[in-house]
């Protein structure tokens, strides 16, 4: 009897933590396209099932789902339904092929109607911000683009505030890791300032006592640890060297044999860049940086490079077939450079933006599109 009472009990508690979820519904307009039912795990996308759709559009598809957890549906053509789904829901999906994010009806699922709400209002921003980028661009006056430039900032203030508002009313969801990794372009994140590891870590340390057994809350909290960390070694190299009040000293020779002191930059805002010729992310960086350089050098800023090749041969040939107009420095001694230790340097490309006062990190790692958003707002 009490055999049968524990076998009873295993098979209810199994039950309870492994629940099938159900979805199912109609997409028109789609006859004779794949759809297919996929898992996102936290660093794939794997598919678990699909399905041709006839003339009624209809499909359903089933999952064993034990936590909350991040599914799509995927049209051939490459259109997507987000679903973030929980055990032992049924989801009814209702769309049109022709346009699914925009014919989207979703009923049974809280929380992938609210992840639909939040995918739905980035692409507005992203339309309006493309908008007014293109308009920026065609302008001819500078009032004009001043006036282009303040209402971009505006418009990607006020999608910062409605997300910010959403993470602090939605704390348990596991739909605030979307809002936190949200991207304006790839790499143009929407939270970047050193402000925002409050949310990061408010929503790592919610996430984390709730599903600690998740892979995307695992990887997410792994993430935020890296951003604090990071965080902290900035802190700790804008306290550093306290008696010169300034950075770790980057004394170095350029191309010419003259040595470059990033001390003599005081009252520019410095773009300090570790880079070698041998890595191809450096050069495509570069190439980029090249476009922004060119904008704002006018405007007490400067990019000290640092390149970390063996070779000078190497490394001059480089500089001189990309044309790198900033000033280039090599410290031949990598990896085993006391400089790369002091910056805490662990791969390339790496940066830091320095304030004028030659002392204060306003980024680390910062990205092109990050870089150029940022000075658009110091030259402000």
């Amino acid at each position: 009897m009490k055999k049968l009472f524990f076998i009873l009990s295993l098979c209810i508690f199994v039950a309870c933590t492994n629940q099938q979820s159900r979805i199912k519904g109609r997409i028109s307009g789609s006859k004779g396209q794949l759809l297919y039912f996929e898992h996102i795990d936290a660093s794939d996308i794997k598919t678990i099932d699909s399905v041709k759709l006839r003339n009624s559009g209809r499909f359903s598809f089933s999952a064993r789902v034990k936590m909350p957890d991040f599914y799509q549906l995927r049209l051939e053509e490459n259109q997507i339904i987000s679903l973030l789904v929980k055990p032992a829901e049924s989801i009814t999906v209702t769309a049109n092929g022709a346009d699914v994010s925009g014919s989207l009806d979703l009923k049974g699922s809280f929380e992938s109607e609210n992840l639909n709400k939040l995918i739905r209002y980035l692409n507005e921003t992203k339309v309006m911000l493309d908008s007014i980028n293109d308009l920026y661009l065609r302008a001819t006056e500078d009032t004009a683009r001043e006036r282009y430039n303040k209402e971009y900032l505006s418009i990607l203030e006020d999608h910062r505030k409605y997300s910010m508002a959403y993470i602090l009313t939605h704390t348990r969801s596991m739909t605030c890791i979307y809002v936190l990794y949200q991207q304006l372009s790839p790499g143009n994140y929407v939270f970047y300032k050193t402000a925002d590891l409050q949310f990061f870590k408010i929503v790592s340390d919610t996430l984390g006592k709730y599903y600690p057994r998740s892979k995307h809350v695992i990887a997410f909290r792994k993430n935020t640890s890296r951003l604090l960390n990071d965080f902290k070694t900035q802190s700790l190299l804008s306290r550093a060297d306290t008696i010169k009040k300034g950075l770790p000293e980057v004394k170095l020779k350029d191309l010419n044999g003259i040595v470059r002191n990033i001390a003599t930059l005081k009252g520019k805002y410095v773009l300090l860049s570790f880079w070698a010729s041998w890595n191809e992310d450096c050069i495509e960086q570069n190439l980029q940086l090249k476009t922004i350089y060119e904008k704002y050098r006018g405007h007490d800023f400067e990019i000290m490079q640092v390149s970390f090749d063996n070779s000078t041969v190497n490394w001059k040939r480089a500089v001189h077939y990309d044309e790198l107009p900033w000033i280039n420095v090599i410290d031949t001694t990598f990896p085993n450079s006391s400089l790369a230790v002091r910056y805490n340097v662990q791969y390339l490309p790496a940066n830091y933006l320095i304030d004028k006062d030659n002392i204060t990190i306003l980024a680390k790692d910062i990205s092109p599109e990050q870089l150029q958003q940022r000075l658009s707002e110091l030259s402000n």
